[in-house]
């Protein structure tokens, strides 16, 4: 007869939480961005030609929409959009509208061609922001950084 190795697993303590890499590790391979934007903006076209998986909407009426759920990194413009979501806010009030619902799981950035002094206590209602004249680069350094938070 051959041997039986048995285990006693009365002081064997373990968690999910133990494991190092709990969760959906994002990069560019697997990361999907989300331009909510009225106007034209060539970044997108820059971003797509860099390799990353970009979409734009006009405007969002709908925090439930595929696009935003499909989305792990959101670029909201401060104005021109939202109109449906929020009439007086308009972008910070997607912005806000996006972290009630989706708290740390997605990663929502105001940019705007406003200056930050001119925006004041609305950068604090978004992730992160960015000025919209910034260049691709910029875009692709704040996309790098904020999907690590995810």
């Amino acid at each position: 007869m051959g041997n039986i190795n048995l285990v006693n697993f009365e002081n064997f303590n373990f968690s999910l939480k133990d494991l190092k890499f709990w969760g959906k590790k994002y990069e560019k391979s697997n990361s999907r961005i989300l331009f909510v934007d009225d106007q034209e903006f060539p970044i997108v076209e820059n971003l797509i030609e860099a390799g990353w998986a970009v979409e734009k909407i006009n405007d969002l009426s709908n925090i439930d929409d595929d696009r935003v759920v499909r989305a792990q990194i959101i670029f909201v413009d401060y104005k021109g959009v939202g109109k449906n979501l929020s009439e007086k806010d308009e972008g910070i009030g997607v912005i806000r509208a996006l972290k009630t619902k989706y708290r740390k799981s997605k990663r929502v950035i105001l940019y705007s061609g406003h200056n930050r002094f001119t925006l004041g206590h609305d950068l604090k209602v978004a992730d992160n922001y960015l000025p919209k004249n910034a260049d691709t680069y910029e875009f692709i350094e704040m996309i790098e950084s904020e999907i690590k938070k995810l």
